[in-house]
């Protein structure tokens, strides 16, 4: 029977490199799968079959789907633990091969167990050999064991370590109930990568959004499948990436973190009111992207963040904002969870049409960028919003900043895309945060509804010409009353400086209204064109507020 030594010398390590390509394949194609029976099976069935047998039928495909993104996790950690043995391996048998090659060329022979002998004829002292000679030759001799040794040892270890990893990947977690196995999946994946002593595939992307999505180009194609399929909860949140990649990570993500919720090991990891909110956000926003599908590809939604810590956070576009000639970024205001995701994605719905209809030759891309924790006041409150003071605004203000640069290195095609960055309420205080510090949003407009205050005085120091900047304010909404308080000085007083343009709705929430001159407004700024501007009346007081005196309208 052959010895290590003898195996690793001459062991011809092309199965394994085929085995690990097939795997990394079958990874891919799970993914593609995936994709393809999400939009063209369970998701045109989400939209138009409802009821006991629809119920009973998607049960069904939404297993299978569940089953894809597993393989899919499973399949690519078998790759990369094969591909990381075989790498361990090969760098033994070089350094083998090489201290063979250098024993030789010193007249040492190695028998077929491995051991080292004395050049022919040198077995036993030579006449004239002093001692020191003797001496220096076994000291070779040693040197050259050990590195022989070495290198059978370090092969062995990562073929052992290999095997361990793999046995964690054994596909069991397909047998039976699945409702926790794509949690299982990426906890065999942690496991797999303690048997390998590394992070399994694990990226480390830049922070910055332009680096980032130069270091994603760079990457071989082969690398970023690694790095999506074994860890979409960074891949997902990582600003400058493609937002179609992004997009698929995070309902990787989604999927897992869900199925680990079933598992209740994860009762104990959480408060039981934190555990059933992180459970409820995370349903949440699993529900709203089963509604949607099926939509074609231009009303398609890319997720492009999301956290289940809280009140939930998201990132939705409707459309590829990577491929758009217009993009919109709506941050929303007070009282926003995750529980608001469907009425906010239909806001930013109306505002793409708006757009659409102010410019039919461009394609429009809304982001819904609830990518904060925002007040809890609701809105039948919103008049004493100033309580919120800035803080939550100028922690959100460079996640906000980091976002609109990531979808400027994201975009494809020569032509920068037309970026307007809309607030609504306490959102535009976000806005303002963002906008006035780090070099501004690199947005092409800003456009504000309802707002108490951006936490500047002018509309030059948002970094943006003020020419581009525009604000609107129904009559009668009770953010009026927050006037030039903590919040700082409202956007709506003539000496702020851009653009006020026609509102002709009422109350906090109507700027979305169908057919307004308040929603059509928006979408010609989203558009690049020029809305409808408000003829002002001069500042007039009116009801004081308490404790910051009067508050005005135009």
């Amino acid at each position: 029977m052959a010895s290590d030594y003898t195996r690793l010398l001459k062991q011809d390590f092309s199965d394994s490199e085929a085995a690990d390509k097939a795997w990394h394949r079958l990874s891919t194609r799970m993914d593609e799968l995936g994709g393809r029976h999400r939009s063209k099976v369970t998701g045109p069935l989400h939209a138009h079959w409802k009821g006991d047998d629809a119920n009973a039928a998607l049960f069904y495909l939404e297993d299978l789907e569940t089953r894809f993104g597993i393989v899919r996790t499973e399949a690519m950690a078998i790759s990369e633990a094969i591909g990381l043995a075989r790498a361990g391996m090969l760098l033994a048998q070089n350094r083998l091969r090489i201290a063979v090659k250098e024993l030789e060329a010193e007249h040492f022979h190695v028998d077929d167990e491995g051991v080292v002998h004395p050049p022919k004829g040198r077995e036993e002292p030579q006449e004239g050999e002093t001692e020191q000679d003797r001496l220096d030759l076994f000291s070779k001799l040693e040197y050259y064991q050990v590195q022989l040794n070495d290198s059978v040892h370090d092969a062995r270890k990562a073929s052992d370590d290999g095997a361990k990893a793999l046995a964690q990947l054994n596909g069991d977690i397909l047998q039976g109930n699945i409702d926790d196995a794509a949690g299982e999946a990426r906890d065999d994946v942690e496991q797999a990568s303690k048997a390998l002593h590394t992070d399994l595939g694990k990226p480390y992307p830049p922070g910055d959004p332009k680096d980032a999505a130069e270091w994603w180009k760079n990457l071989p194609q082969d690398q970023r499948e690694a790095y999506a399929a074994l860890h979409p909860e960074i891949i997902g949140k990582t600003d400058g990436l493609p937002s179609a990649v992004r997009d698929d990570a995070n309902r990787l993500a989604l999927e897992q973190e869900l199925g680990a919720m079933e598992n209740y090991e994860y009762h104990d990891k959480y408060s039981t009111d934190d555990y059933n909110k992180r459970l409820n956000n995370l349903l949440t926003l699993q529900r709203e992207l089963d509604r949607r599908d099926g939509a074609k590809d231009g009303d398609k939604l890319y997720v492009l963040d999301y956290d289940s810590a809280g009140d939930g956070k998201a990132v939705i576009a409707l459309g590829n904002p990577d491929t758009a000639d217009n993009v919109g970024v709506q941050v929303p205001g007070t009282a926003t969870t995750m529980e608001s995701a469907e009425g906010q994605l239909e806001r930013v719905g109306k505002l793409r049409r708006s757009a659409q209809d102010a410019d039919p030759t461009a394609k429009t891309s809304m982001v819904y960028w609830l990518g904060y924790d925002a007040p809890e006041i609701p809105v039948s409150e919103a008049g004493n919003l100033d309580v919120a003071g800035k803080g939550r605004a100028d922690d959100a203000g460079p996640d906000l900043r980091r976002f609109t640069h990531g979808l400027r290195a994201s975009h494809e095609g020569g032509e920068r895309a037309n970026l307007t960055v809309l607030g609504h309420s306490y959102g535009t205080t976000v806005v303002g945060s963002a906008a006035s510090g780090g070099g501004g949003l690199d947005a092409d407009n800003i456009s504000v509804v309802g707002s108490p205050g951006m936490g500047v005085d002018h509309a030059e120091d948002l970094n943006i010409d003020p020419r581009h900047f525009y604000t609107g304010i129904a009559e009668d909404d009770p953010i009026r009353n927050v006037t030039d308080l903590t919040l700082g000085t409202t956007p709506n007083k003539s000496d702020f400086g851009g653009t006020r343009f026609k509102v002709d709705t009422h109350g906090h929430s109507g700027y979305w209204d169908d057919d307004s001159d308040s929603l059509n407004n928006q979408g010609k700024i989203i558009a690049g064109q020029p809305p409808t501007e408000r003829h002002d009346k001069p500042l007039t007081p009116v009801v004081p507020v308490a404790p910051g005196g009067p508050a005005f309208v135009q």
